[in-house]
């Protein structure tokens, strides 16, 4: 069953240290928004465009993202993907598990 939550530290005398999973979708937003070449794609009734699955204490991130037109795009979701990771490790000092960017559309 999945978690909502990752532990940071284990439960010492003054407690224990837990990054909830909206934490990290916030921190990914934000590295998608960095990028000058690519968009969040709006979330919908239907679409989930950014997902975070924790499972054991593994930290699996997928999103969805659309790119500038004309833009690199292994280039462009690779940067993305490295954003993502380096900004959840930085603010976090968690590491996630597997960090997956999908391309869905382009834009003007």
């Amino acid at each position: 069953m999945a978690q909502d939550y990752v532990v940071l530290n284990d439960q010492n005398e003054n407690g224990m240290i837990a990054v909830n999973k909206s934490v990290f979708k916030a921190i990914a937003e934000i590295s998608i928004d960095e990028i000058e070449d690519a968009f969040q794609v709006p979330n919908s009734r239907f679409t989930k465009p950014l997902s975070i699955k924790i499972e054991n204490n593994r930290l699996n991130i997928e999103a969805d993202v659309r790119l500038k037109y004309g833009s690199n795009v292994e280039q462009t979701c690779e940067l993305v993907q490295n954003r993502i990771y380096e900004n959840i490790l930085y603010m976090t000092g968690f590491k996630a598990n597997a960090v997956t960017v999908n391309v869905s559309g382009f834009e003007n």
